[in-house]
């Protein structure tokens, strides 16, 4: 499926920089190190960003658990420019063996650390902003065990979606693509999970993918799934589609359905 197109044309020429939130790993590294090679002055945001080797990246330590570092780091933001948020982690429990320790660290890393960061770089763009970010497929797919991580990726991407007219409002060239991608071979993130990670995606495939999506980008906001093929023979391969997905249902997908329809609700009148 081809994506939405609207008169206006793309500019990507226009944009002089990216500033990457969550920079440092996995998919983040791989989108910091396309923007560079796309020859976009590069500010990489994390925790362990001053670890960085890559020539031409420039570090900048953020550590979006600690609200103190989100509030005081210094903001650089080579506008026009692009604003990525890739910052993430991943935890598998049941919430009932989650910790409340574990529950404040991950709410803090994947919305509420990016967002408070995401408002101060907002606020000192002095130009137009393209926004690319990187929620997951969890945000819409059934998982077991994993109900706080996909609670946090459904609120980023909700939260992004609604920020769209804020954005336009501030100003009309502003952008938005939102990225939800499927299972990436980055095993830092599946720490203790034994997983296939020759059949998951290849992230500096995908951040190649990304990139070209949001630098053909037409219309304001553009959403856009990337998951992984399982077909025999192309497992691993990145499938892109655009829109949104309708979350899918906590039961079973094999679950039988109910012969007997429920009961209709009763009206109520004013």
């Amino acid at each position: 499926m081809s994506p939405p197109t609207s008169a206006t044309p793309p500019v990507p020429e226009r944009f002089r920089g990216a500033a990457v939130i969550g920079g440092t790993h996995g998919l983040g590294r791989a989108l910091a190190l396309a923007a560079h090679d796309r020859g976009l002055r590069t500010v990489v945001y994390g925790r362990t960003a001053e670890t960085l080797t890559d020539d031409g990246l420039l570090p900048r330590h953020l550590d979006l658990c600690d609200p103190r570092s989100v509030q005081d780091t210094p903001v650089e933001l080579p506008t026009p420019c692009y604003v990525l948020w890739v910052a993430g982690a991943f935890l598998k429990k049941t919430l009932a063996d989650t910790t409340e320790d574990e529950v404040e660290q991950l709410t803090r890393l994947l919305f509420t650390g990016p967002v408070n960061f995401l408002r101060r770089l907002l606020a000192a763009a002095g130009g137009p902003v393209h926004l690319i970010t990187v929620a997951s497929s969890s945000s819409w797919k059934r998982r077991e065990r994993e109900s706080l991580y996909c609670g946090l990726k459904a609120a980023q991407a909700t939260f992004v979606r609604n920020l769209v007219p804020e954005l336009l409002a501030a100003h009309p060239e502003n952008r938005v693509t939102l990225v939800n991608p499927g299972g990436l071979a980055v095993p830092d993130f599946h720490t203790g999970l034994a997983l296939d990670f020759g059949a998951m995606m290849d992230p500096d495939r995908v951040a190649r993918i990304v990139w070209d999506i949001a630098a053909d980008q037409r219309r304001p906001f553009t959403e856009v799934q990337i998951l992984r093929s399982r077909a025999p023979g192309s497992e691993g391969t990145p499938e892109v589609s655009y829109g949104a997905r309708t979350p899918q249902a906590p039961e079973e997908p094999d679950a039988p359905v109910a012969a007997e329809a429920a009961p209709p609700l009763p009206v109520q009148h004013d």
